[in-house]
């Protein structure tokens, strides 16, 4: 099976080199294996698509998210679209457990401090994105901890984001997520542009 770049390594705090995944491996197996278990085989002209670029891969696959899943439902709700075809892949341990893929895709892409894959339908093609955050790593400090690049990597995808989305995303407490925001804010990385309820964030250039 096709396979990104697995490690990336860079200069962590104390002067030692870090490497860490590029992307969770469960994550784009998983994007791939359910593009081949739940696209639309009656369509025809066209294939599963997958594209690799610098900072993201993204998976198309032929047909519309099958019964009664939704954009937003997308992390509880499971349907088989071609149940032989996923008996078969869980059979062979492509598949852990039906039902589970999506939410731990979500988990540990934020665990990792990336973003959560981004699902979108177009036409009848559906669509699937994770993202590196190259960009976000190349604006950071290298000094950064986990928790401080898990809640970078949120403000990067909403700069309007409250600290209590911040934690029910992460799954960080509350008090700690505010704590970091004061501490990106003293480091120079985060700048607060306006009011608390009006207002956004805003994130800095990297400190040489």
């Amino acid at each position: 099976m096709l396979e990104p770049k697995s490690k990336s390594t860079r200069l962590a705090k104390g002067g030692l080199f870090q490497t860490t995944p590029e992307y969770p491996e469960f994550v784009w197996n998983e994007i791939i294996v359910n593009a081949v278990a739940h696209r639309d085989y009656s369509i025809k002209g066209t294939d599963i698509q997958i594209k690799m670029f610098d900072n993201r891969i993204v998976v198309e696959s032929p047909g519309s998210l099958p019964g009664l899943v939704r954009l937003n439902n997308i992390r509880t709700v499971h349907f088989s679209r071609n149940p032989k075809i996923a008996a078969l892949l869980k059979e062979y341990k492509y598949v852990k457990e039906f039902g589970e893929g999506v939410d731990r895709m979500c988990n540990e892409m934020v665990e990792l401090g990336l973003s959560e894959p981004e699902f979108s339908t177009v036409a009848f093609m559906t669509k699937v994105v994770i993202n590196n955050n190259k960009d976000l790593n190349d604006t950071l400090n290298e000094d950064l901890n986990l928790t401080e690049r898990k809640i970078a990597s949120e403000i990067y995808n909403d700069n309007k984001i409250t600290a209590e989305n911040i934690s029910n995303n992460t799954k960080l407490a509350i008090s700690t997520v505010k704590r970091n925001l004061v501490g990106l804010q003293n480091k120079g990385i985060l700048l607060r542009v306006g009011s608390k309820k009006t207002g956004y964030w805003e994130i800095k250039n990297k400190i040489h």
